[in-house]
C-alpha cells in the first residue's frame, strides 16, 4: 500500500483530515520553512508514513501560509503534531520527538493490517521448506491488501531463493517505482548480480569439492559467495570474498573489493554492526 502524505489548507483541511479520520488515523504536522526541527522531523514521518504504508496518513500544514488553521487549533510554537481519530482531535506531541514517540501515539488508532500477518506466516512456511503454501500465503496477504508492495518484493526474493530466476526476473521488472526504489527493493536488485554468478557457475556441490581440493581458487570462491548470498548467509559470503581479496585481489579487475562494498551497501540499514566489522577486516587487508 502506498504511503498517503498530503498538504493540507484551509479549504481541504475537513475532507483531507476529519472525514479520512473516520477511516485511519491522520497526524497533522503543523511546520513551518523558517524553523529548522520541523525539517529535522519531517523526513522521518515520511519515512514512517511508507513504513506504516496506508495504515494512518500524514497531513502537513504550513503555518505560514494557513495561519487560519495555526490559529483555530491553538499553534503557539512549532513544530507541533495533532493525531485525529474518528473525526476528533485524540492526542498532541510538541518539539521535535523520536520516531518511535509518534509510533507509540498513533498505535492505539492503528488498524492491524492482515496482509502483513499473512506476509510474517509466508515467510515462516517458506524458511521450514513448505514452499508450496508459503507462495499460498502471499497470494491471500494480496487480496487482503493489495496495495502492499511487499508482499510481490517477498515472492520475488522466494523466487530467488529457490532458483526461479525467470520469475523473480520479471516480477522485479513489473513492480511499481516505489518498490524498486524502497529498502527492500534495492536490496533485491542486488540480489541480481549473484543470480548472475551463480547462473554461469557450477553445482554447489561441484564447487565446494574444488575449494576441498583446492582452498584458494579464486573462481570456486567466488561462486561459493553467489549461492551463499542467494541462500540467505551474507556472513559466510564476506567471509568468502574476503579470503577471495586477499588470495587473489586482482581477481576479475578487483571483483571481490567491488561485490563486499555491494554486500556493505545492502546489509549497512539493518546490520550495520556487522558491516563495520567486515568493513575493518576489507581495510586491514587493504593496508
Amino acid at each position: 500500500m502506498e504511503a498517503m502524505i498530503i498538504d493540507v489548507t484551509q479549504d481541504n483541511f475537513d475532507e483531507m483530515v476529519l472525514n479520512n479520520s473516520m477511516h485511519v488515523p491522520v497526524l497533522v504536522d503543523f511546520w513551518a520553512p523558517w524553523c529548522g526541527p520541523c525539517k529535522q522531523v519531517m523526513p522521518m514521518l515520511e519515512k514512517l508514513a511508507h513504513d506504516l504504508a496506508g495504515r494512518f496518513i500524514l497531513a502537513k500544514v504550513n503555518t505560514e501560509e494557513q495561519q487560519e488553521l495555526a490559529t483555530k487549533y491553538q499553534i503557539r510554537s512549532i513544530p507541533s503534531f495533532k493525531i485525529f481519530h474518528q473525526g476528533q482531535e485524540v492526542q498532541e506531541l510538541q518539539g521535535a520527538q523520536p520516531a518511535s514517540a509518534f509510533q507509540e501515539a498513533l498505535e492505539p488508532y492503528l488498524k492491524s493490517d492482515l496482509s502483513e500477518d499473512l506476509r510474517q506466516q509466508a515467510q515462516q512456511a517458506f524458511n521450514v521448506g513448505e514452499y508450496d503454501q508459503a507462495i499460498k500465503l502471499l497470494g491471500d496477504a494480496s487480496q487482503a491488501n493489495p496495495n502492499n508492495y511487499r508482499i510481490h518484493l517477498d515472492l520475488a526474493k522466494m523466487y530467488f531463493q529457490s532458483g526461479h530466476l525467470d520469475q523473480a526476473e520479471s516480477l522485479i521488472e513489473k513492480l511499481p517505482d516505489e518498490a524498486k526504489h524502497s529498502k527492500e527493493g534495492k536490496s533485491l536488485q542486488a540480489l541480481f548480480k549473484f543470480t548472475q554468478i551463480v547462473a554461469n557457475a557450477d553445482d554447489i556441490e561441484t564447487v565446494q569439492k574444488t575449494l576441498q581440493n583446492d582452498p584458494n581458487n579464486a573462481e570456486a570462491l567466488y561462486q561459493l559467495a553467489g549461492y551463499l548470498m542467494l541462500h540467505n548467509h551474507p556472513e559466510k559470503a564476506m567471509s568468502c570474498l574476503l579470503k577471495l581479496f586477499s588470495v587473489a585481489p586482482d581477481y576479475q579487475d578487483g571483483m571481490a573489493k567491488k561485490t563486499l562494498i555491494e554486500i556493505f551497501e545492502m546489509l549497512q540499514e539493518e546490520h550495520p554492526e556487522l558491516v563495520n566489522t567486515y568493513r575493518r577486516q576489507l581495510q586491514n587487508l587493504l593496508f
